[in-house]
């Protein structure tokens, strides 16, 4: 019996030596159809906040309990020029107007680990689930050019156990003119 029990409580962890800890879905082939849309100076932003059920499906976590909000981002060069997005500053503000910290997919990654009670894992899985995590993530210094499009996830900070995601609004500075997108909610 002891050892049934012993060999029950170790099979998620020999399960997580291998893989990863979490299964993190590839960005979907086509933007959610309630995805808001901005224009700043021919740069077209669109955004949604994954709600719990919507981190869960692409996270296999649910990321505003534990304190995140993943927020997919669509820009669609419009102007002449090209456009980088290390010279785009994202900020999210709540219904109440308080700014959340945007915070780096590693950092999204601990959060959801520290939540989840976390503690034993292989350096592997989390190296694995860390980069899948990057690799959603919108990309840091690409280059959005003319008529082209780039998407990916914009983690910010939020209080954990958050289950309501109404009146957030997403801002990007950096354009000749600040863009600010009402985000919806991503869900089913």
């Amino acid at each position: 019996m002891t050892v049934t029990v012993l060999l029950g409580s170790l099979l998620p962890v020999f399960a997580a030596c291998r893989g990863r800890l979490y299964k993190v879905a590839p960005m979907p082939a086509s933007a959610p159809p309630e995805i808001s849309m901005g224009n700043g100076g021919g740069l077209y932003i669109g955004a949604v906040a994954l709600d719990g059920e919507r981190s869960y499906e692409r996270f296999e976590a649910n990321l505003p309990l534990a304190g995140v909000v993943a927020v997919e981002v669509r820009m669609i060069n419009k102007s002449e020029a090209t456009i980088r997005t290390n010279s785009l500053k994202f900020e999210l503000r709540n219904a109440s107007g308080g700014a959340l910290k945007r915070i780096d997919p590693k950092k999204a990654l601990s959060a959801v680990m520290k939540y989840y009670g976390d503690k034993f894992y292989a350096k592997a899985a989390y190296r694995r689930t860390l980069e899948d995590y990057e690799s959603v993530a919108l990309k840091q210094g690409a280059a959005i050019e003319p008529e082209g499009e780039l998407r990916g996830i914009v983690f910010f900070q939020t209080k954990r156990e958050t289950t309501n995601l109404d009146g957030l609004i997403l801002s990007v500075a950096g354009l000749s003119a600040p863009v600010n997108v009402q985000l919806q909610t991503a869900h089913k």
